[in-house]
């Protein structure tokens, strides 16, 4: 069996479908509920909708076996803390998915027959052929039945991603700002004098930002949207007029200034773009758990 089909399955159906599908977090789980309905082949309700403890196990061992394929030894202290964490994300995961089987049914998303199959043999023959991949499923110690759940519940995320982060604009009005970030308001009102007396504020952001991501650049944090900068800062600069610098705007980072260069309406930026719907989509998440009866019996 070559190594490149047992990765790729595992790359493309575990790690995508049980650990990136909803962006690599997790939302906190509520205080579990007693866990004597565990002994009875339950890991958790959705809606009254079983998440049994045999489907549950079958992930964590995929799981495990990408652990185990990365290098990671489950016997040591942070093997074991790994693993742990691991086993909660994916019942948390699996109520995910759960949660976006039945939003699904409700928006009329679904995944066809042939869109399934296709992406099936893609698969197989990035695996190496009908061998490779049936031999990469049996070291996973997945049935071809499990592996094609798993694919099918993967697409089906990304269509109802895609579904509910159709409303994202792909252009925006945006605001192309600079700012210093100080650590202390002190700090910062002894910049701001300095700016007003004519000081540089491309100078005094290389000598004094925090942020060390745009000191370099004077501060440029190039064009954005809204919905990416703090809170504080995204309304100051949409409410400055071009050329103008604010005043000393505090957020949970320290004390910025402000200054914006440009402002029109363009093409977000495809990472800001992602991002943005990532956001949409996490938002969206939470409000399904919220409104759901979710039930845990798996510790």
């Amino acid at each position: 069996m070559r190594i490149g089909a047992y990765s790729i399955i595992l790359a493309l159906v575990v790690v995508g479908s049980i650990l990136v599908s909803c962006g690599g977090q997790t939302p906190s789980p509520a205080v579990p509920t007693a866990t004597s309905r565990a002994t009875e082949g339950l890991a958790a309700l959705v809606n009254e909708q079983p998440i049994t403890t045999v489907d549950y196990q079958k992930q964590v061992a995929q799981v495990e076996a990408f652990f185990e394929q990365e290098g990671l030894d489950p016997n040591t202290e942070e093997g074991r803390e790994r693993l742990a964490q691991a086993r909660r994300q994916v019942l948390e995961q699996m109520i995910d998915q759960e949660l976006i089987r039945q939003a699904a049914t409700e928006m009329g998303v679904n995944i066809s027959e042939p869109e399934l199959e296709t992406n099936i043999e893609d698969i197989v023959e990035q695996s190496g052929g009908e061998e490779d991949f049936s031999e990469a499923l049996q070291a996973m110690g997945t049935s071809y039945d499990d592996f094609r759940q798993m694919l099918l519940d993967q697409l089906l995320s990304e269509a109802v991603f895609a579904a509910v982060t159709e409303s994202v604009p792909p252009v925006a009005e945006q605001v192309h700002a600079r700012h210093i970030l100080l650590p202390t308001r002190e700090r910062a009102e002894e910049v701001l004098a300095r700016l007003q007396g004519g000081e540089d504020f491309a100078f005094l952001a290389g000598q004094y930002s925090e942020d060390i991501s745009t000191r370099e650049r004077g501060g440029d944090m190039g064009f954005f949207p809204r919905g990416v900068m703090p809170p504080e800062v995204e309304d100051i600069a949409f409410s400055l007029d071009v050329g103008r610098t604010s005043g000393i705007v505090e957020s949970q980072f320290g004390f910025h200034i402000v200054q914006v260069l440009e402002r029109e309406e363009r093409e977000i930026a495809v990472e800001i773009f992602e991002n943005l719907r990532q956001q949409i989509f996490m938002q969206w998440l939470q409000e399904q758990r919220e409104s759901a009866n979710i039930e845990r019996f798996i510790e």
